[in-house]
C-alpha cells in the first residue's frame, strides 16, 4: 500500500516537473501515444474535408462519430484549428473568363447591336417586378427595341431578335454580359443559325458595354425616375413616348448633336426593310 502511494506521488512530482499530465503518462505507460492518435485525426479531417468541400467543423465532426470515433469534440476541434481548416475558402463556382474587348463602335449601321436588360417595379395592386429589354444599334445610337414585361427568357428574346431581322437584317454580331438569358443554349443555337457572333463583355465590367449603359441610364433618366407606373401597360406607354423622342427628336452628342433617325437617313444603309 506504501509503495503504490509512493510511485503516484512519484508520477505526480515526475509530471509536475515535467509539465505534462498524468493521463499522458499512463496512456503512453500502457503503450498509446498521443501523437499516433492525433495523426489518425488529422488524416481523417483532411480526408473527409476534401471529400465534402463546404462542410464545417460540427458537420464533419459528427459524420467522425457516425464512422464509429469516439475522440472528443475538444480535441478535434483543437486538431482542426491547428490544421488552419477553420480558414478553407467555400467553394466557388468557377469564373466565366472572357478576353478583353475594345469599345469600338462599328462604322456601318447595323453592323452590331448590343442588348441589356433593365429593372423596374410597377407600382399597383401587386406592386410587380418587370424586366425592360434594351437593344441598340451601336453605330446609329438608334433604340431598336426598347419594352417592358414581366419575364422575358430566352426563347421571347429570340423572337424579338427574329422582328428585328425581318425589319433590319442581320447584324454581324451582338454585344451582350453574361446573363442567364444571353448565356442560354437557346440564344446560342439562335445566333449559329442566323450567323450572328455573340460577343460576350468580360463578367463584372460593363464598361466594355457603354453605349447600351448609357442606353439605360438615359431611359432611367429620362423616363422611369419621373413617375410611378400603376401597370405594365402604362410603363410601356411611357416607354414608347420616349422611345420616339429618344430616336426622333432628342440631339445626341455622340453623333455630333443629330438625332440617330437622322444619322441613319444620311448613311449608306446595307440593311433593307422588310418589302411591305
Amino acid at each position: 500500500m506504501m509503495d503504490s502511494i509512493a510511485s503516484s506521488d512519484s508520477v505526480r512530482r515526475k509530471s509536475r516537473v515535467l509539465g505534462i499530465r498524468r493521463q499522458t503518462y499512463y496512456v503512453r505507460k500502457q503503450g498509446h501515444r498521443p501523437e499516433q492518435e492525433d495523426e489518425r485525426i488529422i488524416e481523417q479531417l483532411h480526408k473527409v474535408t476534401k471529400q465534402f468541400v463546404a462542410w464545417g467543423f460540427w458537420m464533419t465532426f459528427h459524420y467522425l462519430r457516425n464512422q464509429g470515433y469516439l475522440w472528443n469534440h475538444k480535441r478535434v476541434y483543437r486538431i482542426w484549428k491547428n490544421e488552419a481548416l477553420h480558414l478553407r475558402k467555400p467553394p466557388k463556382r468557377a469564373k466565366l473568363k472572357r478576353l478583353f474587348q475594345d469599345l469600338l463602335a462599328p462604322e456601318k449601321v447595323n453592323e452590331g447591336w448590343a442588348m441589356d436588360f433593365v429593372s423596374e417595379w410597377v407600382i399597383g395592386e401587386q406592386q410587380q417586378r418587370v424586366r425592360i429589354i434594351n437593344i441598340m444599334d451601336e453605330h446609329s445610337r438608334k433604340a431598336l427595341w426598347t419594352e417592358a414585361k414581366k419575364s422575358i427568357p430566352a426563347e421571347d428574346l429570340t423572337n424579338i431578335l427574329d422582328k428585328l431581322i425581318e425589319w433590319r437584317g442581320c447584324p454581324a454580331y451582338i454585344r451582350c454580359d453574361n446573363g442567364p438569358e444571353f448565356i442560354s443554349d437557346k440564344l446560342a443555337l439562335w445566333a449559329a443559325d442566323k450567323k450572328v457572333e455573340l460577343k460576350f463583355i468580360q463578367p463584372g465590367k460593363p464598361t466594355q458595354n457603354g453605349l447600351i449603359e448609357r442606353l439605360n441610364g438615359t431611359l432611367r433618366t429620362e423616363c422611369l425616375n419621373l413617375e410611378w407606373f400603376e401597370n405594365l401597360d402604362h410603363l410601356n406607354q411611357r416607354i414608347q413616348e420616349w422611345w420616339n423622342v429618344y430616336n426622333y427628336i432628342r440631339p445626341h452628342s455622340s453623333i455630333e448633336f443629330k438625332t440617330p433617325d437622322d444619322l441613319e437617313k444620311n448613311s449608306t444603309l446595307y440593311f433593307k426593310p422588310v418589302a411591305a
